[in-house]
C-alpha cells in the first residue's frame, strides 16, 4: 500500500509551487512511511508516499519517449492479472521496464487510453498525467477498496488517497455542511461526494478525466441482471471455481497470511487457502487479555487450525491499549470521516499491527456475507414498504430513532438539517441503482436490493474501513470474496438456492464442508468481537464529561446536552442494545476528535 497525491492547474506554473504538493504528500504518511517522491513540471504535480511493501516500484514512474516524458503515474494498489498484462504489452513495440505494477499500468494507459481501466483487476486507485494531451486521468478499483479523493479547480484539480492531505493545501476549505453532516451521522454519502463541502470522490468502477475540454466520467464495470440457469450442482461447482482462482490471484506466489476468526467467512477461507495454495496458512487471531470479549472466538478457531494444520497465532489486546490516546489518533487518521464504532475500529488496528510484525500480507473473509447473501434475514426479506437501509432500520428496533451512533446529538437540530430526508434520498438513490430482472420474484427482487445495498453502501463500514486501518498499521489486507467475477456471478444466483438448506450463505457452507469441524460450519453468525472491560466503559463517560466541561469543543453545538450529561452521569446507559448503546458516545467522541484535528469548519 501506498498514498498518492497531486495537483493539475493550467493557470500556474506549478515549478514553483511545490511547497503546497510536497505538504500533501507528506500528509499521506499513514498510507506509507518508507520515503515519498514529487514529479513536477509547469502544469503538473503528483507526489507519492512509499511503504516498504510497496511492489509498485519507484514513484512517480515515467515513460519518456526521446528523452522526453509523455506519461507519468502515481499509483497506489496491486494488480492480480500483472503476468498476463505483462505477456500482452511486451508485444507493443514500446521500450521500457514491465517490472512493476505502475509500470504496467501506465503502458496498459498508453496503449489502450483510459479503456485500459477494464483490463485492470485487483485493489487499486491511480492518477495518470498524460504530458501530449495535457491530461490528468483518475481511476479506482471496481469495489473502490483503494482510497481516491479529489477537488475540481477551475484550471484543474486537486488528487489525495486522504481527505486529510487535501486539506493540508491552502485551496481546500475544511468546511463540514448540512449535507456532509447528514452523510457522517448517517454512514453514507451521495455517490462521488466526500462529507467535506466541494470535495469529490472517484466513484468505484469509475475514471475520471480532467483535459482542456473539461471533465469527463465514465463507468468501466457495473452489475448486470441475468437470468441463472445452472441447478444447484452446477452453482456450487461455479462459485467454487471463482473463489479458488480469486484466491490463487490474491494469495500469489507461496503460502499467505489469513486473518482467522473463527467464523464461517474466515474459517472457509482458511481451508480454502490450504487447498489452492497446497499448504496449511499462517493464520492470526485476535484475543482480549481480559477475556471480557462478547464473542468466544477462540475455541472455533482452534478447531479449524487443528483440522487444516496451521501455523497460527494469538494476537493479544489488553484492555489499556483501547484507551491510549496514540492508538486514538492513529484509528481516526486512518479514516476520512468519523464512524461510531469504537473499538470495532481499534481493535483491528492492534491486531493488524501486530501481525504486520510477522507478515506484510493477510487475507480477510470481509465481504463474505454480501457476496454468499449473509447480511438478509428472512424477516428482511419478507417485509414490505422498506424505506430506509437495513442497518438504519435495525437500530431503530432499538429505539435509535436515526440510526447507530446518533442518540446524543439534538433531535430538533437533526430535523432542521433534514437528516430523515437526506436518508430517504439516498435509498432510494441507492434503490434505483439496483439491476433487477423483468419478472423476477418479489423475494428475489428484495434478495437484490439488500446484497446491492451492501456492497455499495455499506462497504465502507467493513471492506474499506479494513484496507485503511491496515494501511495506517503496516499490514496489506486483500479480500479475496470481493472478486468482481464472482460477486457478479452470485448476484444472479436466485435467494433460494443462497439459503437451499433454510440457513444463510448455504452455497459457501457446502464448498467448505470437506474443510472445516462441523462446530464453525453450524455456528450462527456472529458480530467482531468487542470488550466490555468496565475501564473501557468507564474511559468512554470519563473523556464525555471532559469534552462536555470544555466551552470550546467543536462538537458541542450540535448536541443534546441533556442527554449527554444523563449519559455521562450514568454509565448503565452504555448497555443499551449490547454495543450500540455505547456507540452514541463513541460517534460524539470521534466526531469532536475529528472536527479539532482537521480543524473543520461548521457551515450549517
Amino acid at each position: 500500500m501506498s498514498g498518492i497525491a497531486g495537483w493539475v492547474d493550467r493557470g500556474r506554473d506549478l515549478t514553483r509551487e511545490g511547497a503546497a504538493a510536497a505538504v500533501m504528500t507528506a500528509r499521506l504518511v499513514t498510507r506509507g512511511r518508507h520515503g515519498e517522491a514529487l514529479w513536477s513540471s509547469r502544469s503538473a504535480v503528483l507526489g507519492h508516499r512509499a511503504d516498504a511493501l510497496d511492489r509498485a516500484g519507484a514513484q512517480p514512474a515515467v515513460v519518456r519517449e526521446d528523452g522526453e516524458p509523455i506519461a507519468v503515474i502515481t499509483f497506489d494498489g496491486v494488480l492480480y492479472n500483472a503476468s498476463e498484462l505483462r505477456s500482452l504489452l511486451a508485444s507493443d513495440g514500446r521500450r521500457g521496464p514491465l517490472e512493476t505494477d505502475a509500470e504496467l499500468v501506465l503502458r496498459a494507459y498508453l496503449r489502450w487510453g483510459p479503456a485500459a481501466a477494464e483490463r485492470l483487476e485487483g485493489m487499486f486507485a491511480f492518477a495518470v498525467w498524460d504530458v501530449r494531451e495535457s491530461a490528468l486521468l483518475l481511476c479506482r478499483d471496481r469495489f473502490g477498496v483503494k482510497p481516491l479523493s479529489y477537488l475540481p479547480l477551475p484550471e484543474g484539480v486537486l488528487f489525495a488517497s486522504e481527505v486529510a492531505a487535501l486539506a493540508a493545501h491552502p485551496l481546500v476549505s475544511t468546511e463540514l455542511d448540512a449535507e456532509g453532516l447528514c452523510s457522517v451521522l448517517a454512514q453514507v454519502r451521495r455517490p462521488g461526494h466526500a462529507v467535506l463541502r466541494g470535495l469529490r470522490e472517484v466513484r468505484p468502477a469509475h475514471v475520471v478525466r480532467f483535459g482542456r475540454d473539461g471533465v469527463t466520467e465514465r463507468r468501466y464495470w457495473a452489475l448486470e441482471a441475468r437470468p441463472h440457469t445452472q441447478d444447484l450442482a452446477g452453482t456450487i461447482e461455479t462459485a467454487r471455481g471463482l473463489l479458488d482462482d480469486a484466491i490463487a490471484r490474491e494469495a500469489g506466489a507461496g503460502t499467505p497470511s489469513v486473518l482467522l476468526s473463527g467464523g464461517l467467512d474466515s474459517s472457509a477461507l482458511t481451508g480454502l487457502v490450504a487447498e489452492v495454495a497446497g499448504g496449511a496458512p499462517r493464520t492470526f487471531t485476535v484475543s482480549f487479555g481480559d477475556s471480557a470479549a462478547a464473542v468466544p472466538d477462540r475455541p472455533f478457531a482452534q478447531a479449524v487450525v487443528e483440522r487444516v494444520g496451521c501455523d497460527h497465532r494469538e494476537v493479544l489486546v489488553e484492555p489499556g491499549e483501547l484507551t491510549d490516546p496514540l492508538v486514538l489518533d492513529a484509528v481516526l487518521a486512518a479514516k476520512d470521516f468519523p464512524s461510531p464504532f469504537g473499538d470495532k475500529n481499534l481493535t483491528p488496528y492492534l491486531f493488524y499491527r501486530r501481525v504486520a510484525e510477522h507478515s506484510p500480507v493477510a487475507l480477510s473473509g470481509e465481504a463474505a456475507d454480501a457476496v454468499f447473501g449473509g447480511l438478509i434475514s428472512e424477516q428482511e426479506r419478507a417485509s414490505a414498504g422498506h424505506r430506509t437501509f437495513p442497518w438504519i432500520e435495525r437500530a431503530r428496533t432499538f429505539g435509535m430513532a436515526h440510526g447507530i451512533g446518533n442518540g446524543l446529538f439534538d433531535a430538533e437540530l437533526l430535523d432542521e438539517l433534514g437528516f430523515a430526508s437526506f436518508c430517504a434520498e439516498r435509498y432510494q438513490e441507492a434503490v434505483d441503482e439496483v439491476p433487477h430482472l423483468s419478472g423476477a420474484p418479489d423475494d428475489d427482487r428484495r434478495a437484490r436490493e439488500i446484497d446491492h445495498l451492501h456492497m455499495t453502501r455499506l462497504y465502507e463500514q467493513a471492506v474499506n474501513h479494513s484496507e485503511r486501518l491496515g494501511a495506517a498499521a503496516g499490514l496489506q489486507v486483500r479480500f479475496p470474496f470481493s472478486d468482481h467475477r464472482l460477486f457478479g456471478y452470485l448476484y444472479n444466483v436466485p435467494w433460494r438456492m443462497k439459503s437451499f438448506d433454510g440457513r444463510d450463505k448455504s452455497l459457501l457452507r457446502t464448498i467448505a464442508r470437506d474443510l472445516l469441524p462441523a462446530s464453525v460450519l453450524d455456528r450462527p453468525k456472529v458480530p467482531f468481537p468487542i470488550t466490555y472491560h468496565a475501564g473501557y466503559k468507564q474511559s468512554l463517560t470519563a473523556r464525555l464529561r471532559r469534552l462536555l466541561e470544555d466551552p470550546g469543543a467543536p462538537v458541542l453545538p450540535l448536541l443534546d446536552l441533556s442527554a449527554a450529561q444523563r449519559t455521562a452521569d450514568d454509565p448503565r446507559a452504555l448497555d443499551r442494545g449490547g454495543w450500540l448503546g455505547r456507540a452514541d458516545v463513541e460517534m460524539v467522541l470521534q466526531l469532536d476528535g475529528w472536527m479539532r484535528t482537521r480543524q473543520i469548519v461548521l457551515a450549517l
